[in-house]
């Protein structure tokens, strides 16, 4: 006979977060608003550590962590110098002179049910037009960007939600001193101070606590690692391997300075500029525009990438450029005995498609859903570990495509990439989409079928085939309705407000 008793929860009385920035600070945002009174948590963080702070550019689910923790979005615009964001503009990627953009949302109308768009795309070219649409002039994305034009549905979400969702860019540090005073109005302990080394029951290998410098010991029965690429509780104190994906993914620096606009009107889009030795970043917020460039030293000195960053700069340089270093890859187990791991102290990715702090709030969420009580299962660790491994490595693929799909021969570096051995994951994607135009990925990826297309035709990689059933009908006729389509999404931008003004319009309209 089955026991209908409730079972009793055995909740984890303190958590410590070790490591503030954007990471620690959301993770104490999001748990202290799902956990409530029946957990103790407390932050550890020196103001002696530096924060690496250039994580400006996000993807839409931002929205609905923000949403989640109850932060108001004019409030978080004001706190941030936030801007809004519809995609990413690649520039050089293909070969030198190409552009393209990953715009965010739907392709602007599916021409059939059955077939998707891009074999539809494809079919027309057949025609031959002279004024024939590129693939990405389908999303409404793309045409916001040339006009430089941003906005949202007035009253519920509605068409615009679906073809221009959007994201940010802000300033990584002011976003989690923002979080931190949400957090401490909730009741998150915040304690200053170096962590020395940690504490482990001789037993179980569970962490007991940490040591700080002044010989202070917290304790707690949960720890959440927020300790950049120290990894001081993951990697340092319980030697969980790092999975190291440098072959696939050589660069492994970035020199970063800030600048100031050169024109009142906002790019509603990062700019990913590619460069002989790696590529450039381009975020505009408020009030600063964030640069950055992503270098492998195998192929260059740090010498000449500051200086290929420097000589790109449009407006006048702020803060002293600054080199970080980092190795691609990640930490084998994120979650290993009573120790989960977040952002840099799981691993690296570098930040091609946005995905940092999404990466973050991904594991965060993994965590509420899959949260223990005292005396960790352990199916529920390797359910965290499973699917934290699978989203890294999805993300990973699509960005070693962007490197392997190039046709630049003008530098070396190019051509490794170009020759390079890629995981078999992404060999798979790459041969399925290019004999059929189908793709290789399953339905939980971060990254769907609009995404891959966009970037896989934007650097040139077209399908070999079209799906038979395009054979009803004539590639004239598609070619008009492909025209149309674009033409439709152009007129629509063109009623969309000036970014920049819209910006201003929102902090005010939603302050009153």
């Amino acid at each position: 006979m089955n026991d209908l008793t409730a079972p009793s929860p055995d909740p984890i009385a303190k958590l410590l977060i070790v490591g503030g920035g954007s990471a620690g600070w959301m993770a104490a945002a999001m748990l202290s608003r799902v956990l409530g009174s029946a957990t103790e948590i407390t932050l550890v963080e020196s103001e002696a550590v530096g924060i690496v702070g250039v994580g400006e550019a996000t993807i839409p689910p931002i929205r609905q962590f923000n949403r989640f923790c109850g932060i108001d979005e004019a409030q978080f615009l004001s706190a941030t110098q936030a801007t809004f964001k519809t995609g990413i503009q690649f520039e050089g990627w293909g070969k030198p002179g190409d552009s393209y953009i990953h715009a965010f949302g739907r392709v602007g109308q599916e021409l059939d049910a059955v077939v998707r768009m891009h074999h539809w795309w494809r079919m027309g070219q057949a025609a031959d037009l002279p004024d024939y649409p590129r693939f990405e002039e389908l999303y409404l994305g793309r045409a916001a960007t040339d006009l430089q034009r941003f906005g949202i549905d007035t009253d519920r979400p509605g068409k615009l939600a679906q073809l221009l969702p959007h994201a940010y860019h802000f300033d990584a540090i002011a976003y989690g001193q923002f979080l931190r005073g949400l957090c401490e109005q909730r009741g998150v302990k915040r304690v200053e101070g170096m962590v020395a080394s940690a504490n482990r029951n001789a037993e179980t290998g569970d962490l007991t606590g940490v040591t700080l410098e002044d010989g202070r010991v917290l304790e707690a029965e949960l720890f959440i690692d927020c300790s950049g690429f120290r990894s001081l509780l993951l990697g340092d104190a319980l030697n969980q391997p790092f999975e190291d994906w440098s072959h696939w993914l050589p660069s492994d620096r970035a020199v970063v300075v800030q600048s100031t606009p050169t024109s009142e009107k906002i790019l509603p889009t990062t700019r990913a500029i590619a460069h002989p030795v790696g590529w450039q970043w381009r975020i505009p917020l408020q009030n600063r525009i964030g640069n950055g460039h992503v270098y492998a030293s195998d192929f260059s000195s740090d010498e000449d990438a500051e200086a290929r960053l420097l000589e790109t700069i449009d407006g006048q340089v702020t803060t002293q450029p600054r080199i970080l270093r980092f190795r691609t890859g990640r930490r084998k187990m994120a979650w290993s005995h009573n120790v989960i791991a977040l952002g840099l102290a799981a691993g690296f990715l570098e930040p091609l498609e946005s995905t940092s702090i999404h990466l973050v709030q991904s594991s965060i969420e993994r965590l509420v859903e899959l949260f223990p009580s005292r005396g960790t299962d352990p199916a529920l660790r390797d359910r965290f570990n499973a699917q934290t491994e699978r989203e890294w490595k999805q993300v990973r693929d699509l960005i070693i495509a962007h490197y392997t799909i190039n046709q630049r021969d003008d530098s070396e570096f190019w051509k490794h990439c170009a020759t390079m051995q890629i995981p078999d994951s992404l060999k798979e994607t790459l041969q399925l989409w290019e004999e059929n135009g189908q793709l290789a990925i399953d339905g939980g990826h971060l990254f769907q079928l609009g995404s891959w297309a966009q970037v896989l035709i934007g650097q040139n990689l077209l399908p070999k085939r079209v799906h038979p059933l395009t054979s009803r009908a004539e590639p004239d006729a598609i070619a008009a309705r492909i025209r149309k389509l674009a033409a439709s999404l152009r007129q629509e931008a063109e009623v969309l407000p000036d970014h920049a003004a819209f910006i201003r319009q929102f902090r005010n309209s939603e302050a009153n």
